[in-house]
């Protein structure tokens, strides 16, 4: 995470390689500019089913089992993900395989069969998936705290879709998607590991060069002003736990300020050391899940806490939520404090230096979103640079309870008394 190569393709395609000689893997990641943010309602979860139908088939590798032999059958590792505004593909496989999983990975972005029997299977699957994440308290009211924050904007959305808007995609939406939206000029190739560069652009060029997009590309609107109103979302449960989220609206994804922002959030929330932690699980005893956490978007972001607990003690929790964030505002960081959440977010990037996932991670995802790449040393630098002030005064700007969105699931004698809490 010092050094990498760049260059780009004719088409766009942005390519980054990272060469490591001490392992013996390589890491391969496509991060490609789409999401559920570029998506219109009627099509919602779109991208996440696009994604899921990569993997069922795509040129020179029919089916299912033909991917999964190539990667997992030569012990290797192969997974996606879909966000609000990105799909990553990924692959980590001993060095000698690497030819064959790029051409693969290449296949599985740029032709995939949607095969129209398969793409009955795996709608299924999704809605089965969908269906889960509003069987758990903890992934639902993780839901409703979007929907609390951005009302009926994509970022309120559910990334998979609605059980509706899924079930009605046809084969031709996601074939007219995928070629309108996959498009090398909004797409990052990167790969990490025992590899040859100059062997590693040939084959780029072979398996990538010839990509290209059709269409008029989707667009993301801009995040709307938050939180959404009413600025709450409740839904009664019958439970043994109480679960909740409160969050404000933060720093976007490359605000100068960023390394403040991740810093104020290890030492509010962010492991067993931070004070939410400390004070209302070791202390006090009121949750046992307690902790706080950033999303970062293009021109949005998130500061939030979660946690569960026993509904008798919900608004002790709530109001200990609100005692930690006043000290953060009310007094500076002590520098002991700052310097122990220093060595833990060092700690935490360095340790993903020393392996090809992370190192092709690094790259991908800031030439994806479109920062100047920091290497690992310039990133350490910004950290070490944040001061208690900083953090003081971030906190202050951020945490203003006129801009808190509240999200509940679990049993409630009183939602009056919730709401009028938060207001």
């Amino acid at each position: 995470m010092h050094t990498f190569e760049q260059y780009q393709l004719p088409n766009g395609l942005v390519v980054a390689l990272a060469p490591i000689s001490c392992v013996r893997s390589v890491a391969i990641g496509a991060y490609l500019g789409v999401g559920s943010r570029y998506e219109a309602r009627e099509e919602a979860g779109i991208s996440h089913f696009l994604e899921h139908m990569a993997f069922k088939g795509c040129q020179g590798w029919p089916a299912a089992r033909d991917i999964a032999n190539a990667v997992e059958g030569r012990g290797g590792f192969l997974n996606a993900s879909t966000s609000q505004e990105f799909t990553t593909f990924w692959i980590k496989i001993g060095a000698r395989h690497w030819r064959e999983s790029l051409k693969l990975l290449a296949s599985m972005v740029q032709t995939p069969l949607l095969d129209p029997a398969e793409m009955e299977r795996e709608r299924g699957v999704i809605l089965d998936e969908i269906a889960m994440y509003r069987d758990i308290p903890e992934d639902l009211v993780s839901q409703l705290s979007n929907e609390a924050m951005w009302g009926d904007h994509a970022l309120g959305r559910e990334i998979a879709g609605e059980i509706e808007t899924v079930s009605a995609l046809s084969r031709e939406a996601l074939r007219a998607f995928h070629q309108r939206a996959y498009r090398p000029e909004r797409a990052v190739l990167t790969i990490a590991g025992n590899i040859d560069s100059a062997a590693v652009r040939r084959a780029a060029v072979e398996d990538f060069g010839g990509w290209r997009g059709t269409g008029t590309p989707p667009e993301m609107t801009p995040a709307p002003p938050a939180p959404a109103s009413p600025r709450y979302r409740i839904r009664i449960w019958r439970s043994e736990q109480a679960h909740l989220q409160l969050a404000v609206p933060a720093l976007p994804r490359l605000h100068p300020r960023r390394f403040v922002l991740r810093l104020l959030n290890v030492l509010a929330g962010e492991g067993m050391s931070s004070r939410l932690w400390q004070r209302l699980r070791e202390e006090k005893g009121l949750a046992y899940n307690i902790g706080s956490y950033v999303n970062g978007f293009h021109d949005a972001g998130v500061l939030g806490v979660f946690g569960g607990c026993d509904a008798s003690r919900l608004f002790e929790t709530l109001d200990g939520v609100m005692a930690v964030w006043r000290a953060l505002q009310e007094q500076p960081v002590d520098e002991a404090a700052l310097t122990q959440s220093k060595d833990y977010l060092r700690g935490r990037t360095e340790l993903a230096s020393e392996d090809p996932t992370g190192v092709a991670a690094w790259w991908g995802q800031q030439l994806a979103t479109g920062a100047e790449p920091l290497s690992l040393d310039q990133a350490l630098a910004q950290i070490d640079a944040v001061t208690p002030a900083d953090v003081q005064r971030l906190a202050q700007e951020l945490w203003r309870p006129e801009k808190l969105s509240l999200a509940y699931v679990g049993p409630l004698d009183s939602e009056e008394r919730l709401v009028n809490w938060l207001e």
